[in-house]
């Protein structure tokens, strides 16, 4: 009997857990974390736990796959790599030769790692412009204010804190690399409070929960920060040597009172004044800010208010705060010779859909203007699609009339795992490799910088990497040139700058890098003044809020007050512990765990609408409605309901509405119209007005 455990890197989400695989005669016995591993420690989630099961599903695709009948049928035919590659090439090309570069359209779905980039790299050497994912309403928000706070992203170095705040994330179910650490600061003493409209396990732990009305955190930030101003709580020093604008934030938080947020949030004032002192007291502190406040139309300047807050209190560069890292010694992935992004044009760039609604540090397309595109032929058609692992009618706003867009295409490819509803309307589908049939470099860039290895464990049979895909892509799309040979030598070119070998680094497994304490005293902050600053004239010179404004979201009681008695409830939504945004339902030990989309309603509420504990209930606003299954949850505020995020069902037919893709998912009844973040673009996916009632059998 031959045996052999393999260290390796989860490649599920983002998290880079490290990962060891149990080998018995070549096959996988057994999966489980990493104690070495400096991100997870040892942690791993339940979807990680299922690899073996997502791996070896029946219904993965395999296999190359070109449509036969209609869009949506369900009719496919095996084809070689080279049929499928040759007819997408042959497809782009000729979109490309007779309507332009910009006619197709390159969609990612949830990022994946570095080959993201070497998507973007093909994109850019194609010459299209329209380069999408959902950066408008995650990472990318919090990672620009950042850099128009601190000038370079900051990490929380919460295993120092004495206090971790945590705000709009639920890393016990997200994020084994922030929980892990979390726990033991808290166990060694460190204080806890969270922010969030829902109870989270740990809610029930802290020292401090504050549950805010959905999408109104900007104004909670900006009222601490009153609090902390005007009662003298902040780091004088800090202040006074390390920052720009305290002078124009303490007017401007004038205007932010206690009790006027507490009308705008719906939390108490006293708990208010009482979070800003509990904050200001308990130093150092780091804040881990989820991507809740990435959702909504004040994504970067909600994140921005959240960050003055920590440089108020100067929890910025001191241990336990928020800190700057070294970068791991690899090619940088998102660099411009790197991407390419100099290929295409200035001119052609600024042709882009969406340009208008983003501002001019922001290069992506963005997804709502693609749509409106296609249903409109406005300002151009586009004719093309290829789509990375994207399950876009589910996460993308407005799922049907993202369907009706989709249809209007002339040719459309996808990556993926599984025929998913998008999947599904495709015309070439192509068959990616899971993380353990093939080796890769993971970078991520939310979490310590870091580069870990992901290894090959078992065959991939006739499935490929997204990069090798790529590479053989760009041979017949006759941009070859542009890349390499394959994607080991990709791999080795990436480690050049370690000095070390693919095979050398197997054995080294991890290039860690250091924190940089304090690193504004060695240079300052990379900003335009050297300072963290708290008022941002180059914000206000891009057109934006130099200091965070808030202003009512759309479609609430407040904005549309008329039909605040036909929509008397405010929506928000959670992602199940269990699932990866849209994906992983069909994989029956995590759907066991989640069976049905649940509707999170204050047994009070639920009961003045004739609705009982376990009921199916209808989700209803302006643009429709779903079906989730009610469960009375009694911390929840009474005019606050939670959703589901990313929901179909695998087990319905694709004629059954491509598999009921809009029957329970939220972004069925999300908006892809104005008003987007003045900034991102991104488009309002939290805290709008909605109606529940039981469904009648």
């Amino acid at each position: 009997m031959n045996t052999e455990v393999v260290r390796t890197t989860c490649a599920i989400c983002l998290q880079d857990c490290g990962m060891l695989v149990h080998l018995k005669d070549g096959e996988i016995v057994k999966i489980e974390g990493d104690p070495d591993a400096p991100l997870n420690m040892g942690a791993l989630c339940v979807k990680a736990l299922a690899s073996l099961e997502i791996r070896n599903h029946p219904d993965r695709v395999r296999h190359p796959l070109i449509r036969k009948g209609k869009r949506g049928e369900g009719k496919w035919q095996e084809v070689s790599w080279d049929e499928a590659l040759g007819r997408i090439a042959d497809e782009m090309n000729k979109a490309k030769e007779k309507y332009g570069p910009e006619s197709v359209c390159w969609l990612r779905g949830a990022a994946k790692g570095i080959q993201d980039n070497v998507f973007t790299r093909l994109a850019n050497v194609f010459g299209s412009p329209n380069i999408t994912s959902m950066a408008s309403v995650c990472y990318f928000p919090h990672v620009n204010a950042m850099r128009f706070t601190f000038g370079s992203f900051l990490m929380e170095d919460h295993t120092n804190s004495a206090l971790v705040m945590v705000w709009g994330m639920d890393p016990a179910s997200t994020s084994a690399p922030n929980y892990e650490p979390l726990k033991r600061a808290v166990a060694r003493g460190a204080k806890l409070m969270v922010i969030d409209p829902f109870e989270t396990m740990l809610a029930k732990k802290a020292d401090r929960w504050i549950r805010p009305r959905p999408a109104t955190d900007m104004a909670l930030a900006l009222g601490m920060a009153h609090v902390i101003i005007n009662e003298g709580l902040y780091d004088k020093a800090f202040v006074e040597n390390w920052t720009v604008g305290f002078d124009e934030l303490r007017t401007h938080v004038q205007d932010y009172t206690p009790q006027r947020v507490s009308e705008i949030c719906w939390v108490p004032a006293e708990t208010i004044v009482d979070a800003a002192r509990f904050y200001a007291a308990n130093r150092p502190a780091a804040i881990l800010v989820g991507n809740a406040n990435e959702n909504i139309v004040l994504s970067l300047q909600t994140q921005r208010a959240i960050y003055i807050l920590e440089g108020l209190c100067g929890n910025v560069g001191a241990p336990g705060g928020k800190v700057q890292w070294t970068n791991p010694p690899i090619v940088s992935r998102a660099a411009p010779e790197f991407t390419l992004q100099d290929h295409v044009s200035r001119e052609a760039r600024q042709r882009r859909l969406g340009a208008e609604h983003v501002a001019p540090f922001i290069y992506y397309a963005v997804p709502q203007s693609i749509v409106k595109a296609l249903i409109t032929g406005k300002p151009y058609m586009p004719h093309v699609a290829y789509i990375q692992g994207g399950n876009l009618l589910c996460t993308w706003t407005n799922s049907r009339e993202t369907l009706a867009a989709f249809k209007k295409l002339d040719f459309i490819a996808a990556a993926d795992l599984f025929l998913t509803p998008t999947v599904e309307m495709c015309d070439v589908v192509l068959p990616v490799a899971h993380f353990l049939e093939h080796d890769a470099l993971r970078q991520s860039g939310d979490l310590p910088f870091l580069a870990q290895i992901q290894q090959k464990v078992v065959d991939p049979g006739d499935c490929k990497s997204d990069t090798q895909i790529y590479i053989e892509l760009s041979r017949k799309l006759g941009l070859g040139d542009y890349f390499w040979k394959d994607e080991y030598t990709f791999m080795e070119e990436m480690l050049r700058p370690a000095g070390i070998t693919l095979d050398e680094f197997r054995k080294v497994h991890v290039l860690e890098c250091v924190r940089q304490y304090r690193h504004y005293e060695r240079g300052g902050f990379a900003t335009p003044s050297g300072k963290l600053e708290l008022y941002s004239n180059a914000l206000k010179e891009a057109g934006s809020d130099p200091l965070p404004v808030y202003r009512e979201p759309p479609e609430t009681m407040y904005s549309e007050p008329e039909l605040a008695g036909e929509y008397p409830l405010i929506l928000t939504t959670r992602k199940p512990a269990v699932f990866r945004h849209a994906n992983l339902r069909q994989i029956k030990s995590l759907r066991a765990r989640r069976p049905d989309p649940i509707l999170n309603i204050n047994p009070g509420t639920a009961k003045d609408l004739g609705i009982d504990n376990g009921d199916w209930v209808y989700i209803e606003n302006k643009r429709g409605r779903i079906t989730h299954k009610a469960e009375y949850t009694e911390s929840l505020h009474p005019r606050v309901v939670v959703g589901d995020h990313g929901w179909w069902y695998p087990e319905k037919r694709v004629d059954e509405e491509l598999h009921g893709f809009a029957e329970s998912c939220i972004n069925a009844i999300t908006s892809n119209s104005p008003p987007y973040s003045p900034e991102m673009g991104g488009a309002t996916l939290r805290g709008t007005f909605c109606k529940v009632y039981k469904v009648e059998k």
